[in-house]
């Protein structure tokens, strides 16, 4: 993905051109291949910037996984709820359990994040696996464990 230019909103609450912000990690490269996956996380909208702004420098620092996205006030039409807001944030090996759980701790910890964290593989995503179309099997893991 292209960076924005400097003179665009970088917060999502004030982005209307584009459905994602994204954050890339340094040093690390984009988790793109066949075992790429993602935490998703659902924020209210009226915390989603300071949320953003957080895992952001966490990916820009290389805290977490090379990539991060976030919805944004553009209406999309695959959002579930328009009081509800998205942060994905990006691991390149879902079978790398460690990685995984690491991300999602930093994650749960960093943002103080009340609700279960949901993994899910780029493969079910593109199998069109969402809980908006009814499938009741669409993630790999959870934080925090049961």
């Amino acid at each position: 993905m292209p960076k924005a230019p400097a003179t665009l909103p970088s917060v999502p609450s004030q982005t209307v051109t584009d459905y994602w912000l994204w954050a890339r990690s340094t040093s690390k490269p984009f988790p793109s291949g066949p075992r790429s996956g993602k935490w998703i996380l659902f924020i209210p909208k009226a915390i989603l910037d300071a949320k953003w702004a957080t895992v952001k420098r966490l990916v820009e620092q290389d805290q977490l996984g090379g990539l991060a996205k976030c919805s944004t006030a553009m209406a999309n039409p695959n959002a579930t709820s328009s009081m509800v807001g998205v942060i994905i944030v990006y691991t390149s090996d879902f079978e790398n359990q460690e990685e995984v759980y690491d991300v999602a701790v930093k994650l749960h910890e960093a943002l103080e994040y009340k609700r279960t964290m949901y993994y899910k593989t780029d493969q079910q995503t593109h199998a069109g696996l969402y809980a908006k179309n009814g499938s009741k099997k669409n993630h790999i893991y959870k934080y925090p464990l049961d």
